[in-house]
């Protein structure tokens, strides 16, 4: 690989090196004894899933935040695409829950379990989040900014990439499982 050919696409290794570097770091980070879990895991995530990418896009690409899929497209392929990963997802997750013992013995926190209103909270405040920085990271940062020229192959590039940081973390619960399912078909929505 020549000097020309790098300098010619250095804003694709310059991001990929980024994305690299972001992805090491959430793998490698070791968590502190003299700090809450959960305040840790949500600063790092934030920092490095939400304001690493608005910043690489604002500051060092000079770009405006829509390269990153913070605009409107069209509505009808949105919804359309948006309905058909749904629906798939959610056959497939069935399957998962009722042949599988993969979510035997999952419980939400008591307080969830027992007050509608804190599960409502519980489920739009925290999966909606974890979901924003997912989103903005992986459908954001890797696949439209970084991988766009790729076409359909960024779909799945992002989508191995967090099926593989969440296996390299060790992190596969339950939880996290419609997290995984949902990885490609957002990213086919986004594509």
């Amino acid at each position: 690989m020549s000097l020309d050919y790098f300098l010619r696409n250095k804003e694709f290794f310059v991001t990929g090196g980024v994305v690299i570097a972001a992805i090491l770091f959430i793998g490698l980070f070791q968590e502190q004894e003299s700090l809450n879990p959960f305040v840790q895991s949500a600063i790092v995530s934030l920092g490095i899933f939400l304001v690493l990418p608005v910043l690489y896009c604002k500051m060092v690409l000079r770009r405006p935040l829509r390269e990153l899929g913070f605009q409107t497209g069209s509505i009808f392929a949105g919804i359309g695409g948006s309905l058909i990963a749904i629906t798939s997802g959610l056959v497939f997750l069935f399957g998962l829950m009722h042949f599988t013992p993969l979510f035997e013995g999952v419980q939400l926190p008591r307080a969830v379990e027992e007050n509608f209103f804190i599960f409502i909270l519980y489920e739009v405040l925290l999966n909606g989040w974890i979901t924003l920085l997912l989103e903005v990271f992986f459908r954001g940062f890797v696949m439209l900014l970084w991988l766009r020229h790729l076409g359909f192959l960024a779909v799945l590039i992002q989508s191995a990439l967090f099926s593989g940081l969440v296996w390299w973390t060790g992190d596969i619960t339950p939880q996290l499982i419609p997290f995984l399912l949902f990885s490609p078909l957002a990213g086919l929505i986004a594509y």
